[in-house]
């Protein structure tokens, strides 16, 4: 059997280490891959790493195909991660197969400064990815064969597409607040975000989140956040503000009833008939009293958009429908209309959105006999009109 070790930080493990290692599978025929999560890489002191059982669970999200298996070798040997030794303990475990190290280009150049390279090289067969242009093939083989002594069939060099990806860049996304999915997967990106495993922005703010909330209504205030920044990006609003806006938007929202009646007293608040015999408002309404009594927030356009992100009400000022809007849109929501929502909110403008979503709303709460608060039938009204007056201006 040919077997391919493919080791590294994987911190976190992103597409481009799966597209690698599934090119090098086909050029190199291999029948196996073991994919094996460093402890601490020799090559990389300093480096601030997830803990090795989170790697090890990203990783068995990312390569899930049955020729994959991930191994925990070197996490539970600890101690820094010297090729050699784990090579050593494999020729053990698989004496009548083949191995083949797989690195990448940048790896093989530095290679004669390993640990005992030689006898790794006695070992298992390179197995080199060129993922940089820079590094071509030439001069590979002629390392490879003045520094290392390898003949041309005593080394395996792939020539496989750069993928423009690198675990330095998911980190930089998750440290600006920026959505990463599209380089690691949903699921992975998820699995950073509920763990709070890298630095990103308002970080006592998610470990609060994360001690008050479920991992559903979490990982929503976080994709509400990352909503509402975009859209304050497009329409001209502070970015920062409304991410905060958009991740403390639910922060009261897995309460009991007793705690958040508790919190809308202590915050002064005292509802309405439509509000008293209506439970589903409170937690908008208690969240901004937990903001301003428990956390000392006084930005009223914080305030305002978190008190009225379910409801709505007439006056919604831009940062207000930022919020209102970002909350039916976030990544996770799949009703019916989302894709609808999404269109008008990102292209057609906010109040569009906001119309859309209070017909969308409103229609359901009748079908069922809900009660509808007067606040977004009066912000319903104030849309319509200021559509018709604007037909009327054209």
């Amino acid at each position: 059997m040919r077997i391919g070790i493919f080791g590294g930080t994987f911190n976190p493990p992103h597409n481009g280490h799966k597209k690698l290692a599934l090119e090098i599978k086909n050029k190199a025929e291999l029948d196996r891959i073991i994919v094996m999560p460093t402890f601490t890489p020799p090559h990389k002191e300093g480096k601030e790493l997830a803990g090795g059982e989170h790697r090890i669970r990203m990783c068995e999200m990312m390569f899930t195909e049955d020729f994959f298996s991930i191994s925990d070798r070197e996490i539970r040997r600890q101690g820094k991660s010297y090729t050699y030794d784990t090579l050593v303990e494999l020729k053990k475990e698989y004496p009548d197969d083949e191995l083949f190290l797989i690195i990448g280009s940048d790896m093989l150049l530095s290679f004669h400064t390993w640990f005992r390279y030689a006898d790794i090289l006695s070992m298992a067969t390179l197995c080199v990815a060129t993922r940089e242009d820079r590094v071509d093939y030439k001069q590979l083989l002629d390392y490879s064969e003045n520094v290392l002594g390898l003949g041309e069939n005593e080394i395996i060099i792939a020539d496989t597409e750069p993928y423009e990806c690198s675990s330095t860049d998911v980190r930089r996304q998750l440290s600006s607040g920026n959505d990463a999915s599209f380089m690691t997967g949903r699921e992975i990106y998820d699995y950073v975000r509920l763990k709070l495993l890298y630095e990103s922005p308002f970080s006592e703010q998610k470990k609060l989140l994360r001690e008050k909330l479920d991992d559903y209504r979490f990982l929503h205030s976080l994709n509400v956040a990352e909503s509402a920044a975009s859209l304050a990006r497009i329409y001209g609003a502070d970015e920062k503000k409304a991410y905060f806006a958009g991740l403390l938007h639910d922060i009261m929202k897995n309460e009991n009833d007793e705690e958040m009646l508790k919190c809308i007293e202590k915050g002064g608040i005292i509802l309405s008939r439509t509000e008293k015999y209506n439970p589903k408002l409170w937690h908008a309404i208690a969240g901004e009293c937990y903001l301003r009594t428990e956390l000392g927030i006084i930005d009223e356009e914080i305030l305002s958009a978190v008190r009225y992100h379910t409801t709505g009400k007439t006056g919604m000022s831009l940062f207000d429908k930022i919020i209102y809007v970002a909350d039916y849109v976030s990544a996770e929501r799949a009703y019916p209309d989302v894709d609808v929502m999404r269109r008008l909110s990102f292209e057609k403008g906010l109040d569009e959105a906001c119309l859309y979503s209070l017909q969308y709303t409103l229609k359901a709460l009748s079908e069922r006999e809900g009660i509808i608060h007067e606040d977004s039938l009066d912000f319903y009204n104030e849309l319509i009109i200021n559509k018709g007056e604007s037909y009327d201006r054209t």
